[in-house]
């Protein structure tokens, strides 16, 4: 466990307040600077985590940058008076971790009292969730949000005719547990305009009745009817938000994410935040395109990378492309073969027919890559990820300058073993989700079969392949809990037992890699973090005990004692006041937000909630995780 005296705490404390946290100076001019160490972190294995896997004693820091990393007897060389020392306690030391697809902008608004959890057994008690909210509400017009409802947990998605009842005046939109699909009382039908006649935008689902009236369940890109109505969160709220989901990252020893699918106005609230020395933790963030090329292109041309703010802390790396849905019992991922019971997802670009759909998505992927942008796009079904990596190459071509955007596959669920061959042909990098996997387990043999269940999330195929492996939490679709996403790719055990693809499951390490080196290479960031190597950015997590030498069935059970960014300790689990969001109201806020949110997690975890749908919380506006 990592120790701070008062001093150090206080001084660690004051240091996070309006203090940029990227480091300035290159890596060369740290290693050839004088002086002691400020920052010395002791008694621990460091876990290097460059390629040859080498491990150390201690590291030495000096103005953000690792200058040292090596035995105990090297680090204390350079330990000066006034350097700050943390005990590691004889835990794992090793590069913050890198959660490479997580919506850090509705992390905490999707908690009470914003929306209200739905995650519920039955229907029944879903709608005594809502019944409770109504009657918690002074606004009689006000609309009630809820997360979380999961049609593989459920006997039925959740329709207008249970909430209504219920619900009076109040108009209410409950998001399910993937974000792929949301259901809505008959007031907020109405001030969406959606009738018997409403027709579904391309890849969407208006689920109807018997007699062809819309039940309320809206799926995919149908979403956007409603979300058009719904009242944005204003860009104080999620700059509050930020700030208290950010604490929850700092104890989950998460120093750097991507965030994926914005639009400008959450971006603008994260270039304020920068500016004012508010933001602490790394974003890399992609735009969202948007379903067809047009809009894409009309977003880039409004778009102006932010002034004045260090990349290394916020940086615009490319665009997020929504490609299909996913592949449980929504059954709106494309597949070449369809689900069981012979029906087959689509494509969630604009397009009259699949052919005029896959030709989109390939005029959005090129406009993207025109304008130098990286393209991280949703794919989970395998047709889509085929139509998706052929897209990449075509736009790609033969230009030296446009094979180094590393383009990446998000989720990935059921790659084909020919794709990955080509992606690693092509440098094409892969993001997926083992905590989703995890949560998933076995339920999707029902829709898909056994085969392509076991199958799903193919982390060892990938790496065998050649293909760059990153992971994600998906958050707020799961907790940005890493070490449940360790677990699960190393186990491929589900989150209600049972072993689903043992032959796709990989080592510790790999897993390990896949949140610190490969990440970094996403971020085209592997010059600065990722590693723990002399000249790179103080970026730490501290776990206790032996993070190699667990069993696996422990790792979700270990603490994160302590988290550094850019030679700044933000978080310490053994100090009464670990540095947060600054002082007064808004850290008393935070703290509550994060607290809530590790419930919340809990709870997620046991009713097995997972994957990919979040709200850019500004606009309102669904896109895709």
């Amino acid at each position: 466990m990592s120790h701070l005296t008062r001093r150090t705490l206080l001084s660690a404390t004051a240091a996070t307040t309006g203090v940029a946290v990227a480091g300035a100076a290159p890596a060369s001019a740290v290693a050839a600077g004088r002086g002691p160490a400020d920052l010395v972190i002791v008694n621990g294995r460091v876990l290097v985590m460059d390629e040859r896997c080498r491990t150390a004693e201690a590291l030495a820091v000096r103005d953000g940058r690792i200058i040292a990393v090596g035995s105990a007897r090297e680090v204390r060389r350079l330990t000066g008076r006034r350097a700050q020392v943390l005990d590691a306690a004889g835990g794992t030391v090793l590069p913050g971790i890198n959660d490479s697809h997580l919506h850090l902008n509705s992390l905490s608004l999707n908690l009470p009292p914003y929306s209200y959890p739905v995650d519920t057994g039955t229907v029944e008690e879903l709608v005594a969730v809502v019944r409770d909210a109504v009657a918690a509400t002074a606004d009689p017009g006000a609309w009630i949000r809820g997360q979380g409802w999961n049609d593989n947990r459920l006997p039925r998605a959740p329709r207008a005719s249970d909430l209504d009842p219920v619900s009076g005046d109040h108009p209410v939109v409950l998001t399910d547990f993937s974000f792929h699909a949301t259901t809505v009382n008959t007031v907020a039908m109405r001030l969406a305009g959606i009738t018997r006649d409403t027709v579904a935008p391309a890849g969407g689902v208006i689920e109807k009745d018997a007699d062809g009236e819309p039940t309320g369940v809206l799926r995919e890109g149908a979403q956007n009817l409603v979300r058009a109505v719904v009242p944005a969160f204003s860009p104080q709220e999620v700059a509050e938000s930020v700030r208290a989901g950010t604490a929850l990252l700092h104890q989950r020893g998460i120093t750097s994410i991507t965030e994926p699918g914005i639009g400008l106005n959450t971006l603008a609230v994260y270039a304020d935040e920068a500016a004012a020395g508010r933001l602490r933790v790394r974003i890399t963030a992609l735009l969202s395109a948007g379903p067809n090329a047009a809009g894409l292109r009309e977003t880039l041309a409004s778009f102006v990378r932010p002034e004045g703010v260090d990349e290394r802390l916020l940086r615009v790396g490319g665009v997020k492309v929504f490609g299909d849905g996913i592949p449980t019992a929504a059954k709106t991922a494309w597949l070449h073969d369809p689900y069981l019971d012979g029906t087959n997802g689509s494509l969630t670009v604009d397009g009259a027919t699949i052919e005029e759909q896959v030709a989109e998505l390939g005029e959005i992927i090129t406009a993207a890559v025109e304008a130098g942008m990286q393209v991280g796009t949703h794919a989970t079904g395998d047709a889509t990820i085929d139509a998706v990596v052929e897209a990449y190459t075509a736009a790609t071509g033969r230009s030296r300058r446009r094979s180094d955007l590393r383009h990446y596959v998000i989720h990935g669920d059921l790659a084909p073993l020919a794709t990955l061959a080509t992606m690693a042909q092509h440098d094409i990098g892969m993001n997926m989700n083992a905590s989703i996997k995890h949560l998933l387990g076995d339920s999707v043999a029902s829709v898909l079969g056994d085969e392509r269940s076991a199958y799903q999330a193919p982390y060892r195929s990938a790496l065998d392949a050649g293909v760059r492996v990153t992971s994600a939490s998906d958050a707020p679709v799961t907790m940005p809990d890493w070490l449940v996403g360790v677990f699960g790719a190393e186990t491929r055990e589900g989150v209600y037992g049972g072993v689903t693809g043992p032959e796709q499951a990989i080592s510790r390490l790999e897993a390990l890699t896949s949140y610190t080196r490969t990440p970094a290479w996403q971020d085209h960031a592997e010059a600065w973090k990722g590693t723990l190597q002399r000249g790179m950015v103080a970026d730490v997590c501290i776990v206790e005990g032996d993070l190699l030498g667990v069993d696996a069935h422990d790792l979700p059970g270990l603490t994160v004692s302590a988290t550094v960014l850019g030679g700044t300790v933000v978080h310490d689990a053994t100090a009464a006041g670990s540095p947060t969001s600054g002082p007064g109201p808004a850290a008393t806020a935070a703290a509550a937000a994060v607290a809530m949110s590790s419930r919340h997690g809990a709870d997620c975890l046991g009713a097995g909630a997972c994957c990919c749908r979040v709200s850019d919380r500004i606009t309102g506006r669904p896109f895709t995780a």
